[in-house]
Parts: C-alpha cells; structure tokens; sequence
C-alpha cells in the first residue's frame, strides 16, 4: 500500500502532536493543554498556515503553545469532525518526544499538566483526543504497534443472477445508511491509511471516510472475495505501525476472525461479521494480540 494524503478542500486542515516524556517511576507521561477560550485540556494543535506543511505546522504549534521543544515525530494518523460551527475540520497527529523548554503561559494556553496514560485519558473532555492518545500510547509502549479496523463492506442486496460481474454491485439504501455510520465511527479514530477490495460495494463503504480525511483508497488483492486467507495475514503483518481501515468480504473476515478465535486471541465479541460491522484489531509486530466488535449500525 502507498499513502499520499490529501486534505479535502472544504475541510478545515490542523495538525498537532501528542508529547510523551518518561516520568519518574518510568511510564510515559502525555503533555496536556488547558486552553482559557474554550475551558477545556485537550492537546496542542492548530491550523496549518500557507505553504505549512502538517507536520511543520504540528511541530510549530507546539512550541507556540507550551514553549516546549520536541523531536523524532511519527504519524499516529488523522481524524475528523464537525466543528462547533458545523465546519468539517481535519487533524493530522503526531507522536513526539519532549526536548527542551520551559511553558510560560499565554492567550492561547494558560496552564499543562503531564498525566500518565490512565489519567490523561479522564482529562481529556473530547473522545477524538482520547482516542489518538490511546494509540499514541500503544505506540510509546512498544513500536510495532498497529491498529486494524477490519469493515465488512455494507449492505448490497442480492446478488443478480443474469450478472457475470457482481463485482459491480453497489450498496442499497440501508448499505447507503451504514456507510454514514460507519465514517462516523471511523473519524473519531486516526487513521493512516484506507485499503480496500476493488469490489465497488467494498470501495463505496469507505470511500465518505476517504473523503472527509483525505485519505485514499487503496485497491488490495488480499481484500478482494475469495482471496486465500494467508493474504490478509501478511497484508495486516505489513502494516506494521500503521492505523488503517480495511474493507473487505464475509469469506475473508471469517477465515481470519475464525483463525483469531481458535488460537485464542482475546476477542471482545461475538464470532461475528455481519454486513456493515467493524473488528478493530489491535497488532505488535504485525500480529494481531486483541479485537474488538463493533455490529452495524444505521
């Protein structure tokens, strides 16, 4: 798979970063933000200025904001949401190490807090931050680390029977509801890249998410119906390090949730996939460790 992000041009574009230092017992500490304009601790973002890269303007806010210096950034992944203006916004994060500096308060932040992981996870008042902090974490904790929301592309109807190619097949209206759930969901969580079957049913599941984070989608053999199971295996071990969403078939999810479940991998769900559901795989070193079942949802 390639990534080559890009915003989508309604969107409000931000980047921000999640900065970890070690604390005293030796478990990572996140910097937290308290901004005077809103009354609330989130991390330290902002928008992009003209020719700013993401990453530019996520290194640049930071040192804005808290005086704090940082190094080594590695992408957690983008998310998305409806500002209070309803104004679409995207937020490219990074995971960063604290270097040096000191906080001196201003109009923008008049106070931080560094909180190790249980406790930054409470402060924090927007599940958008919760969850890119809950992967920043992973991430601190051992580098391999990967997220996989694994969708079972939504609902299409029948297949025609005087159609050779149900490759074809586009979603129906309750398909066309899922998939609004779904980028809901999805949005809330950061994502670093989108793969899919080239079945149209499995393109236009994700491609609303692929649209409002300005990720695109990636066409995957190991994703299409009928693809041997040990396909998959290797994709998801590939994406070592990466929070990708990847949509695919019934055949394929089962063989690989089945697998999962026989070998005893903790699975917080039932054995199910059903049309327009989402496994999230949590993996180390490209091997999947614990999932999570999310069932439809219109």
């Amino acid at each position: 798979m390639t990534n080559h992000p890009i915003p989508p041009d309604e969107s409000i574009w931000a980047a921000g970063c999640v900065v970890a230092r070690v604390g005293d017992d030796g478990e990572p500490e996140y910097l937290l933000v308290h901004r005077p304009r809103y009354d609330d601790w989130s991390l330290p973002k902002g928008k992009l200025n003209k020719r700013e890269t993401f990453l530019e303007a996520a290194l640049r806010e930071v040192e804005e904001e808290t005086g704090i210096s940082v190094k080594k950034p590695r992408p957690v992944g983008s998310v998305g949401y409806l500002t209070k203006a309803d104004n679409p916004k995207v937020v490219k994060w990074w995971l960063v190490k604290a270097g040096g500096g000191s906080f001196k308060p201003n109009s923008e932040v008049d106070k931080i807090k560094w909180l190790p992981f249980d406790k930054a996870i409470k402060k924090l008042e927007y599940k958008n931050d919760k969850a890119v902090v809950d992967r920043a974490n992973d991430m601190q904790l051992e580098r391999s680390a990967g997220t996989i929301h694994l969708v079972r592309h939504a609902s299409a109807g029948m297949p025609d029977a005087l159609d050779p190619n149900d490759a074809n097949r586009p979603l129906d209206k309750l398909g066309r509801k899922q998939r609004e759930a779904i980028r809901t969901l999805l949005m809330d969580h950061p994502i670093t890249r989108i793969g899919s079957s080239n079945f149209t049913r499995c393109i236009e599941t994700v491609q609303p998410l692929s649209e409002r984070l300005g990720i695109p989608i990636e066409r995957e053999a190991a994703l299409i119906e009928g693809s041997h199971p040990h396909r998959i295996v290797g994709l998801i071990r590939d994406l070592q390090q990466e929070a990708a969403v990847l949509c695919t078939h019934g055949d394929v999810i089962g063989d690989l949730i089945g697998r999962l479940f026989a070998e005893g991998v903790p699975m917080n769900g039932p054995m199910e996939w059903d049309k327009g559901s989402i496994w999230t795989l949590r993996t180390i070193e490209g091997r999947v460790t614990a999932g999570d079942y999310a069932p439809p949802s219109t």
